[in-house]
C-alpha cells in the first residue's frame, strides 16, 4: 500500500508502520494540508493488511506544536473553515482511536493542542527528555 501525502510522510519497515509529521521548519505546527491528510491518514492505515504497528513522530525537534496560526486565524475568520476543521478533527481523533493496530508516539519535542491529543490517544508514549506536553 503506497502512501502520498505532503506534510506527512509513512514510512514501513516490515510490520511497523512510522508516521511523521513532516513540517520542521514550523515544529510540526497543524496546517490546513496537514489537518486534512491527518483526516485520512488513521483510515489508511486502518486498511494496510501488512500494518501490525504504528509509530507516530515528528521531524526535526519537535513532535507537534498543534495548530498553525495561519490555519487558527482562518478559523477564526470564516465560519465554513471552522466547520471543515472541527469535522476533520473529530475524524482525526476517532479514526486514530479506532486503529486496531497499537499506536507509539515517539514524543521527540513539544507536543501541544492537537499535537498532544494525538500523543494521547496513543496506546503508549514513549518521551524523550526535551519532550513537553501542552
Amino acid at each position: 500500500m503506497a502512501y502520498d501525502y505532503r506534510t506527512l510522510r509513512v514510512e514501513r519497515s516490515g510490520p511497523i508502520l512510522t508516521l511523521t509529521f513532516d513540517r520542521p521548519h514550523a515544529l510540526n505546527a497543524v496546517d490546513e494540508v496537514m489537518h486534512g491528510e491527518l483526516a485520512r491518514v488513521f483510515a489508511e492505515i486502518a486498511a494496510d493488511p501488512a500494518a501490525e504497528v504504528v509509530i507516530l513522530t515528528g521531524a526535526g525537534r519537535g513532535f507537534s506544536a498543534g495548530g498553525d496560526t495561519a490555519l487558527l486565524q482562518h478559523m477564526i475568520d470564516d465560519e465554513a473553515c471552522w466547520r471543515k476543521t472541527h469535522r476533520e478533527a473529530k475524524r482525526i481523533t476517532l479514526s486514530l482511536l479506532e486503529l486496531h493496530q497499537p499506536v507509539i508516539a515517539k514524543v521527540n519535542g513539544p507536543a501541544a493542542g492537537l499535537g498532544a491529543t494525538l500523543a494521547l490517544c496513543s496506546d503508549v508514549i514513549f518521551a524523550s527528555d526535551k519532550a513537553s506536553f501542552g
